[in-house]
Parts: C-alpha cells; structure tokens; sequence
C-alpha cells in the first residue's frame, strides 16, 4: 500500500541521481589526496616484512634472517606452519627496543629497532633481533596454531575474527577461531622466555639473576605468592613492576614444570594438536592429570625451598650490613646524585600511591622532598638523569616511552625548563670541567655516544656504535679526562671499558677494558670521588652484588655480600657507599661501608637446573643468521601498497533499530598493517510494524590514515536493542572526517584536532538526541573540535588520576537555515593522598546562535546515559549532556553553563573472585554532583537544576582478555520548582 507520508522522500533512485553525488566528489577527492608516507615491503614466503623509513632498510636483510631463523627451528619443533606470511611492522617510534605480537584477525608482529633498556639487568644484551624474533615468533606459534574446532571456525568465518565492540558476538566468534589468545598474560610469557632463553643458547630470563632474585627475595621477606587468578586481578597492579610479573610468575611456573615433570609434558601442555582442548587450563589437567590450581600450590612450595636453600648458602659468609636511609621503598629509582653541600641524593622515583618525579633524600634523617614531575617515566630508570653540583640543574629526559627530549630543573629557583624537545637521547652523564652533558643517542636502529655542550642546544654525536653492540651505563671522570660504561658483544658478552674523552671528540675510538665479565652482566658502574676506581654491580655469583675495579691495576674486588640484591652504588665518603636494596616494593636507599671481602658464596639458579636435569635444551640453540640465504627466498622487494585489501573475516551479526532486532551480516577488509580498513555491515529487520523502507540496513566505514568515510541507511546498532539511549536512526546519510596530531609522540600529553563533513537526508529524529523530533528531513552538519590533554595516573590505577584535558567545539547546522554553536568542556583532576584515590573538577559551557525555537540550536540534557548493555564509557555522566537524575534530552537550552565535582575511591582489588575463565578483578566506588543551568541570557527562560549520585564499577574479565564493567548508579536531580527526581542504573559495558 502506498505511504503519503514517504512519497517526496527516500527512493532508491532520488540517491543514485541526487546526494550520492556528494559521495562521488568526496571519493574522488580522498583518493586524490598526497600520499602521507611511503612505505616499504620486503616478502619471503613465511614473512612480510614492512617498514617506514630507508634509513632503517639496512637492517632489513638481518632482520629477515633472524626471523627465518627462529621460524625454521620453532615451526618444526611445533609443527606449525603459518597459513599467510606473517606480516612484521618493523618502526622507529621509541627509543626504548620493544616488540609486541598479535594473530588477529591476522599474524603480525610490531618490533621497535632501538636498543634495548638493560636498567638492573633486566633484559639479556645479546644480539636484540634474534632474541625479539626468538621471543615473538613463539607467542604467534602458540596462539595460533590451530586444531579440531579452530580450523572449522576459521572457514566458517573465513579466518580468524578479531573482536569488535560494534558487533560483540565477534566475541565468541573470534574465541572459536583463535582460542588459545584468549589465555592469562603469565602463559603467553612463560613459555616465550623459556624459548628464548635457549634458543639463545642459555641467554635469557630462564637463566636471569634477575628472575632469581624476585623469588629469593619474596621467600626471605615472606611476601605473599600470587595464585592463578590472583596474579591477574591484583597481582599485575599491586606493586613497582606491575604488569612485568606475569614474565616474572610465567617464567617461573613454567621452569618449575620443565623441571620437575620434563620437556615433552610442558610441550604437550602448550602444543594445540589434534585431540587438545582449547581452554588452557583443561589441557594442564588432561596433561599433568592435576588442576592447575594444586599445582601452582606445589610451585609456591617448591619455590620456598629452592629459594630458602639459596638464602642459606649466601648466609654461610656474613651478610652485609645496610643502614636504611628511608624507613620504606621508594619503587624505580633513577641514577642517583648526591651532593655533599647539602648531604642530600638527588634522583628520580616511582612507586605506587605517588606520581613519577624528582626527589631530594636527606641521607642523615630520609626526609623526601617532591622537586619536579616525570610525566612518562621508564619503568626501571624512571628518566635520564644527571646533575650539576656547581649550578643546581638536573638535566632529565622527558617522553621517556616515545622520543625522549631534554629537561633542565634548577634545585635553588625550582625552575623547570625544556631545553631541546627532540634529543633522542638518554643515559646521561656530565662532565664537571667542561660542563658538557653526554649520553646515548638512539637512532634508526643505531646508538651513539653524544656530547650535548653549554648553552645545551645543539646535539654533537662523537661515535655510531655498530650495530648488534651496545655501550651504556656511562659516567665520566671527576677530572673529565674519561668516559665508561659496559659494552655489550653481539654474543652478549659484556664489558667495562673506558674512552680518552679527548680522543672520542677527535673521532678517535680506542676502547680499553678494564674488566670482562664473559657469562654475568655488568651495570651502574660509576667513578670515585678521586677517579681512581670504578663501583657496580654484576649477577657474578648468581646476586647482585657491589664490586670496585681499580683502573690502574684492573683488579676487581667485591665490597658486599647481599641477600636480595645492591644496586647503583654512589660513593658518599672514603669508607661510604649509597646503594639501593632491591625489594618487592622496589628500591630503598642505604648506606653501607666500603670493605673489601673475601668469600662470597654462588647461589643455584633454576634454569641451570633444567638444564642439568633436561640437556637437550642445550641443542635449541640457533645457528648464525649468516647461514640464511634470505635473498634466495625473497620474493618481492619494494614500496608497500597501503590501499591492497583482503577480507579479514565475515560473520553474522544481530542488531538493533527502533526497538526491534534485524540480522545481518557484517564483512572485514583490510590491509596488513590495518592503515586501511573498509568495514561493511548489512542486516534486515522481519518485523512488520517498520515500514518496508525502514527495514533495510547498511553501513561502509572506511579508515585510510587520518581520513574517515561512512556511508549508511537506516542505521541499527545492537545496543539499541537495550536502551534507554538508542542512536539508530532512520534515513541515509553519509560523513568525511579528517583527524591528525598537532603534537605526535609526546606521551602523555596529547594535543589533536578533527574535522568532520555529513549529510543526513530523510530524518525523523535528531542525529544526536533520540527524543527529538525535527521539522526538516535533510540536514548538513560540520565540526571541528580541538583536543588537549595531559593526564597522568600512578602505578596500579585504572584510569587517569592527575592532569588536565579540555576540548573546544565548533558545530554548524544547516537545514533551511543555519544554526552555528560552540561549545567545549575542560576537566581538572588531582591525585589525593589515598593510593589511586582521585578528585575532578569538570566544567563545560556552550551557546548556540540561532533560533531558540528551532531543535538545531538548543543543546539537550538528561540520564546516565548508559545501556542495560553498552559498549561506550562506563562513566557517561562526565559527558556534558548528562544529568543522571532527569530523563535523558528533558532538560533544552539555547546556552548552557555546567559544573560537576567528582570523587572517585581507590579500587578495592580482588585477589581471588571467580574462576579461571571468568573473574572479578576490582571495583571501584565514584560520588559526584553538578549543577546546571540554562538560558542564561532570557531571565525568564533561565533554568538551574543540581543533582548528587553515586555510581559502583566492578571489572569482570571473560577469558583473559575479554575485560567488561558492571555498573550500579543511581542519582536525585533537583531545581526548577520540580518535585526531585530519581534515576537508577545498570549496566554492563562490553569490551
């Protein structure tokens, strides 16, 4: 039957004739665009390898090898093989060495060039792209090796599904395809530092002092062991390292069943074969016939008589005394300074409860003076840093997880100025008669040895280390004729060297050892007062200990025997040293005397029990990447083609329109480094009650760098179907959206823009308030919106504590007349004295300048704002058109003005709540209250309303990864002469 109401408005051809149009010029222009950057592609038939720069193209061809390598050896010794080339992203977007993994919806490993940071011996300092492509390759072996089910799913949803929060049955979906991804973060890394630790030949964490010294010093201090589900919900947040204890509890948990139970078990246990289960913690139990659970109990058991017999073999030779200075842990710790004017060490920290900053330490009563903050520290080093004592100024590094730049903090007029924004630069050491600042410059995969001289603008760089060496840890001489620091081989092998400074600003590189120390690494040595000898640190005897070398004699002699482990020793007089104790809280400074010993005891480390007990480990070594002949499987060479796209997957989907449910199907392309995606959902709606035009529904959204392009009709999304706020609308409309940074790589502080294009044709409802009706069924909309935010938070928090961010917006609607607005809000936060504890401050204010009649020029206000199920921010009410308490778009007004106050308490963390694949990890109780008002301008029309609520957030994770919040709010809203009003809310949000 024919509809009246419909007879001028949508048809299929008034599009094809009319506004697609728009979308055609729009097309042609985007793809018209200058390309942003070119990038380039090196192919073998198991790697595609991508990369951003030709500076960096040098490495390509090792890099290629080492990767060849490690495949070649754990593809047999799992029988895997990979069903696409692995598709490798190989960048230069920090200056710290870091790699990560993913098998969705695709392989693909994400590996950073630069060196590595060897901050208290954490990490090996052998050849790093080896030891990355050892470690990655295995996390994509084990998660995507499929069997049974996996490989039914895979076709059925033709490859593995990567979750969307759009479309959340891709949940379950990508579960089916890709199960064994969807375990804890200790199992991914437990069985990848196994592998490469011998892989590498016995170098590694498996073989780390490290390692060792964590669990020695948790059975002397009698800290609490982690459980299975413990370790994640509160294990991962609770102490200095935080998310670093799954490789620490991993690494164990799986040396320990190497060790008792063999090699072919802990393969059976990992290997996903024909006849495997899926869950992790299923195939433990059909493996080691016991629940995980008991034997991670037997673990903990193991570990205290291993580790007891440890501490009682450092015990047989008096251990060293330490007076404390602070009467507790100060977390990571920096390069200490101390300067004997006012007997107080300088430094860097972080430690939980507090932000990163600079800290004065009075040796003689520990008093903690906060200086100056570290807006992005490292998680060891915490920053760069040196001091100069004759001017007060600490030179620290800033961006110290992106593109580190260079600070200067003055002690006596507490001044904190930039000095150079781009150094790339850290490792500092300063040379008191010249005044020059030194340091290791990373970059393009290189690092050199720079001199950054007074004023300290320019950057000089005396030295580019070859590449697969490493030298840090650098200091300089007190007479500033010398500069050392460890040098570490390809092999990994390492040793304290030391360079003429006059020669290196000649260009002439002699390097002298002054001590070799084969299989133990050596850190944080520094010079004497006098310049005669050389104070650090080594694992020589399994513990980190202090020794001194005499650089006349080379004579090394060890000064402690330490039950945890010493590190950073600082000479505060001729017979004092200053040294940080290692605990789980971190490091604490303490003062011990300088005296020579001549008995110290070696402790057992775990890994050379396995290898003891199970020598084959010793045949995983590789071979030299020299043995691959990466040319002779190469099969392309050449620039990277960003817009060749490939169906990722295809799966069916279940959304909502106006309260009734369609079914559909939703399709994913993109390229291999997802720098463009083309999105395409369809479903249809059976119900009868929608018009026949209404029950059609599509949606292309496409991404190509920083441009946006959506396309849809009669748009449905599957929260709708769990109200109260629904954004499905009728109509067809299509946008262009352009989003880009104005300040890149400056973590945290973040300053970015958008613009944005739409038309909107056949409307009934608002594009943006849902209980909105319109007068005109075609609209063009534009905004602009600028962003700034610099938001820091603490160790264990799980959200932003401290900092500032504000947006300002610029909105103009046209549909038969304009109707501009502007608009923008500003948040205000500060960490308080309670751990994680916050308090906000979050204003917004807006007008709109054309009629106060007209829908398009009020804003609209009301609700929570959350769905029984959702996917957006669990706390909408920050959002300035929320007002829990009121009806969500019942409060209308041309020009607005909001307050809202805001606490939020420190999360209670669970150390056990729920099972292996689904468990509670915190909850969190948030108060507020606000205030707004409307009309300000027409007294007669001015209204004010306030409300007070509160809102509980509990975090459950499904399978690992899958984490989603539970909400419970409820709010009172008051003013305006009416009766106060009620809101409760729940509400789960996915993803």
């Amino acid at each position: 039957m024919h509809n009246p109401k419909i007879n001028h408005s949508f048809t299929i051809h008034s599009i094809l004739k009319g506004r697609f149009i728009l979308l055609l010029c729009t097309l042609y222009i985007f793809f018209n665009l200058n390309v942003y950057s070119q990038l380039y592609e090196f192919k073998t038939p198991d790697l595609d390898l991508i990369y951003l720069s030709k500076a960096s193209s040098y490495l390509v061809p090792h890099t290629s090898s080492a990767f060849q390598n490690a495949y070649n050896f754990l593809s047999n010794f799992w029988d895997y093989r990979t069903k696409e080339p692995i598709t490798m992203l190989f960048n230069d977007f920090s200056d710290i060495g870091n790699g990560g993994t993913s098998v969705l919806p695709w392989n693909f490993l994400n590996i950073g060039i630069s060196n590595f940071d060897y901050t208290f011996s954490v990490m090996p300092s052998n050849e790093r792209m080896q030891w990355l492509m050892n470690h990655e390759l295995t996390h994509v072996v084990m998660a995507d090796k499929p069997a049974g089910g996996d490989i039914t799913f895979r076709s059925i949803f033709m490859g593995k599904v990567l979750p969307s929060q759009e479309n959340p049955l891709s949940m379950v979906y990508s579960y089916l395809t890709a199960p064994r991804w969807y375990s804890p973060r200790w199992y991914h890394e437990g069985i990848a530092i196994f592998m490469e630790t011998w892989m590498s030949g016995g170098l590694g964490r498996t073989l780390g002092g490290y390692d060792e010294m964590v669990f020695r010093t948790m059975v002397r201090d009698s800290n609490y062991f982690y459980r299975v589900v413990g370790l994640e919900t509160e294990g991962t947040t609770i102490d200095f390292q935080v998310g670093v204890n799954s490789y620490l509890y991993g690494n164990r948990f799986v040396s320990y069943l190497a060790n008792k139970y063999g090699i072919k078990k802990l393969k059976d246990f990992y290997n996903r074969t024909e006849g495997s289960q899926r869950f992790y913690a299923d195939q433990f139990k059909k493996v080691y016939k016991t629940n995980i659970e008991n034997e991670w109990e037997k673990w903990i058991s193991f570990e205290n008589d291993f580790q007891k017999s440890n501490l009682e073999r450092i015990r047989q030779y008096p251990v060293t005394i330490n007076k404390k200075i602070t009467k507790h842990a100060l977390g990571s710790f920096s390069k200490p300074y101390f300067d004997k004017k006012s007997r107080k060490i300088y430094a860097a920290i972080n430690h939980p409860g507090d932000l990163a900053h600079i800290c004065s330490i009075d040796i003689d009563n520990g008093k903690i003076e906060n200086l100056c903050p570290i807006l992005s520290p490292g998680l060891y080093y915490v920053t760069s840093f040196a001091f100069d004592d004759s001017s007060g100024n600490i030179f620290y590094s800033t961006y110290n997880q992106d593109w580190r730049g260079l600070n200067c903090y003055n002690i006596y007029n507490k001044k904190d100025e930039e000095i150079i924004s781009l150094t790339r630069t850290g490792d500092f050491a300063f040379d008191k008669v010249t005044k020059s600042l030194f340091g290791v410059q990373n970059l393009n995969g290189r690092s050199s040895i720079v001199e950054i001289p007074p004023p300290y603008k320019d950057i000089t760089v005396l030295y580019t280390i070859p590449y697969g060496k490493s030298l840090f840890d650098i200091d300089i001489s007190p007479d500033g004729r010398l500069l050392s620091g460890t040098f570490s081989e390809i092999s990994g092998r390492q040793k304290l060297v030391i360079l003429k400074l006059s020669d290196l600003r000649l260009g002439k590189i002699e390097f002298d050892t002054v001590y070799e120390f084969t299989d133990n690494p050596a850190s944080n040595f520094v010079f004497s007062n006098d310049g005669k000898y050389l104070y650090g640190t080594s694992y020589y005897t399994g513990v980190s200990n202090v020794y001194r070398i005499e650089i006349a004699t080379k004579k090394m002699n060890i000064l402690t025997n330490a039950e945890p482990g010493f590190f950073r020793p600082t000479q505060i007089s001729s017979d004092t040293l200053m040294v940080l104790e290692y605990s789980q809280n971190g490091m604490t400074p303490c003062l011990i005397k300088i005296d020579t010993l001549e008995d110290v005891n070696a402790i057992k480390y775990l890994g050379q029990e396995i290898v003891n007990s199970w020598p084959e480990v010793k045949e995983w070594r590789l071979p030299p990447t020299s043995d691959i002949d990466i040319d002779s499987i190469r099969v392309y060479e050449g620039n990277y083609n960003d817009m060749k796209l490939k169906l990722a997957s295809a799966y069916p989907i279940i959304e909502g329109y106006k309260l009734f449910p369609s079914f559909g199907y939703s399709f994913d392309f993109r390229d291999n480094v997802g720098l463009t995606r083309l999105s395409l959902n369809a479903s249809y709606s059976p119900n009868k009650q929608l018009p026949e035009l209404e029950q059609i529904h599509i949606l292309a959204d496409f991404y190509h760098w920083f441009w946006n392009v959506k396309i849809g009709l009669n748009y449905a999304n599957f929260y709708d179907l769990f109200g109260p706020t629904r954004t499905s609308r009728k109509g067809y409309f299509i946008s262009l959206k352009y989003s880009n940074f104005i300040f890149y790589n400056k973590n945290p502080e973040k300053f970015d823009y958008f613009v944005k294009l739409a038309y909107y044709g056949d409307l009934d409802k608002m594009p943006d308030y849902q209980n909105i009706d319109v007068t005109f069924d075609k609209l063009f909309n534009g905004l602009f919106n600028l962003h700034y935010s610099l938001l820091r938070r603490s160790l264990g928090a799980v959200e932003s504590e401290q900092g500032i961010e504000t947006n300002l917006y610029l909105n103009g609607s046209y549909a038969n007349g304009f109707y501009p607005k502007v608009f923008g809000n500003l948040s205000l936060g500060t960490l308080l004295p309670i751990r994680n504890s916050s308090l906000w401050l979050r204003a917004a204010a807006g007008a709109g300048f054309g009629d106060i009649n007209s829908s398009f020029s009020n804003f609209y206000f009301g609700g929570f704002g959350n769905n029984w199920i959702d996917h957006l921010d669990a706390q909408r009410y920050r959002e300035f058109e929320s007002f829990p308490g009121k009806q969500i778009n019942e409060i209308a007004g041309r020009n607005f003005v909001k307050l809202l106050f805001e606490w939020n308490s420190p999360p209670f963390r669970f150390k056990k709540l729920g099972f292996l694949n689904l468990y509670s990890t915190f909850s969190r109780l948030s108060m507020f209250t606000s205030a707004l008002s409307t009309n300000l301008d027409r007294k007669e029309l001015t209204t004010f309303y306030y409300n007070a609520g509160a809102q509980i957030d509990i975090e459950v994770v499904f399978f690992s990864l899958l984490k989603t919040t539970l909400s419970f709010g409820g709010a009172a809203a008051f003013g305006n002469g009416k009766k106060p009003s009620l809101e409760y809310m729940i509400s789960l949000k996915l993803l």
